[in-house]
């Protein structure tokens, strides 16, 4: 895979999609923007981490469709499952030693990878949409979720596998609560806010100064 790739994602199709671009070594974090957001966010009103992750989560949710219900449900799982992770007593403890007192458990909840809803991935001369992709720094996680597909997905999915891509295909009890889901996430999931040295938001003049509207 090469050092740097671009992903498209956030739309029905490929020319409608937003665009990331992901360097080897380098995880895509919640903390790494900037977002398609319509409108710029109103700092003073999302003064607290909680809401400015509410607010990511709701973003996630418009990239996803109003009645595409399996990835709303995968979307509220994920979140759940940030909190859950962080207020873990292993987590907590660590978390709350690393910021010496000065940053509360959940503020590393920016450090959790990103979900890019509705991604177009490349593999060879094809590209093969997935409801959810992932970055980890060392390669793509896709997350295939319960519908209606095509009779050839599996064949779709077995070539991203061949490319190298992580396939995690879920159920709906998988999408239930975050326990469920959390059984189901690759290791690279875990610990998440273990390499960030300090806790990163998206909301900062970086994350927001190439803000667009779709």
């Amino acid at each position: 895979m090469a050092d740097a790739i671009t992903i498209f994602y956030g739309a029905a199709t490929r020319d409608d999609a937003e665009a990331v671009s992901l360097r080897r070594g380098a995880p895509l974090r919640l903390s790494d923007g900037p977002y398609p957001f319509a409108e710029p966010p109103d700092l003073i009103r999302l003064a607290t981490t909680a809401a400015r992750l509410d607010c990511l989560h709701e973003h996630l949710r418009s990239l996803c469709g109003l009645w595409a219900k399996p990835p709303l449900a995968f979307l509220d799982a994920y979140f759940a499952w940030i909190g859950a992770t962080l207020a873990a007593a292993p987590a907590k403890r660590a978390l709350s030693e690393a910021g010496q007192g000065l940053f509360a458990p959940e503020d590393w909840s920016f450090a959790a990878l990103r979900p890019l809803p509705s991604a177009f991935l490349p593999t060879g001369d094809v590209t093969i949409s997935v409801d959810f992709a992932f970055w980890t720094g060392v390669g793509i996680v896709a997350v295939e979720l319960p519908g209606g597909r095509r009779a050839k997905r599996r064949d779709e999915l077995e070539r991203l596998r061949a490319s190298g891509v992580t396939v995690v295909e879920l159920g709906l009890a998988d999408l239930a609560d975050a326990a469920a889901l959390g059984a189901k996430l690759p290791l690279e999931f875990a610990a998440f806010w273990r390499n960030a040295k300090l806790p990163q938001s998206p909301f900062g003049a970086r994350g927001l100064t190439i803000v667009t509207a779709r």
